[in-house]
């Protein structure tokens, strides 16, 4: 379809483009560069942001990056889940076969972690993606997790990622020796102005593109309509990809951009 009419070998503006081929935001290098000194002191961090604002992608970076003979990351999006089907979740990405009680999957978890660290020089990397759903209960035994070696180094590392509604509850519900391991908070907040046209290039070029798309003011237009949210930006790109097939036009225009928003409305509110 439109791929082949503007020169795109690629999917473009997709959430699955590869690691290598990211923009690298502000946003996103200065989240790398906590990141990297979170790897450093071990312990919680507390990264935040609204809906598309880049938090997955920036996840999947910083677990790419991490090197597997030192790190052993565990990736659990589930976080409306009870107490023992987390455990069991995180026992399966930690490589054991869960016990049946949660007391045996929370020693065999805590084992698993003094040994790989004290045996195999490996630390574990927990990240819990839409975090700010997490249950009370499950609050606390995260707690749990991470000061069961109250007096030395933190074996592991966690990651909670969520909307900004994640910074309030952690502040009500945990304990103060657990936000004393929160080392680390990111804000994720987009692209700022004059990383649009950058990154539309970036995007169309991981694509396959030789030749500019999308005109200085389209770009603009997108901008203003998505507020900089990197899946906003993707999602309006795309169909202004495909609306501007539908009328051979080989750059998209701000007329473009707004046929395509228009679309969406009348798809999404209905008839």
């Amino acid at each position: 379809m439109y791929r082949q009419f503007y020169g795109l070998t690629g999917h473009s503006f997709t959430k699955d483009i590869s690691v290598s081929k990211l923009f690298m935001s502000r946003d996103l290098k200065e989240f790398m560069s906590r990141m990297e000194y979170l790897k450093t002191i071990r312990g919680i961090a507390l990264v935040f942001g609204e809906s598309g604002a880049g938090k997955t992608t920036a996840l999947r970076s910083f677990v790419d990056s991490l090197n597997p003979q030192q790190y052993s990351p565990v990736y659990l999006p589930l976080a409306s889940v009870t107490v023992i089907d987390f455990y069991r979740h995180l026992a399966v990405g930690l490589g054991l076969l869960p016990r049946f009680r949660k007391v045996d999957i929370y020693h065999q978890i805590q084992q698993h972690i003094s040994n790989q660290s004290s045996q195999h020089g490996q630390i574990p990397v927990i990240i819990i993606d839409e975090a700010h759903h997490l249950r009370h209960e499950l609050l606390h035994e995260l707690q749990m997790i991470m000061n069961f070696h109250m007096d030395s180094k933190n074996l592991a590392i966690l990651v909670l990622a969520g909307t900004p509604s994640i910074v309030p509850m952690v502040k009500i519900r945990i304990h103060d020796s657990f936000l004393q391991r929160v080392v680390v908070h990111h804000e994720f907040t987009g692209l700022e102005p004059d990383e649009a046209a950058p990154y539309f290039e970036s995007m169309l070029r991981a694509a396959g593109a030789v030749a500019p798309i999308f005109t200085p003011d389209a770009i603009a237009a997108i901008y203003q309509l998505s507020h900089g949210m990197p899946r906003l930006v993707n999602q309006i790109a795309s169909k202004c990809l495909l609306v501007g097939y539908t009328h051979e036009a080989r750059a998209i225009d701000p007329k473009i951009v707004q046929e395509a928003v228009s679309d969406s409305l009348r798809i999404s509110v209905g008839p």
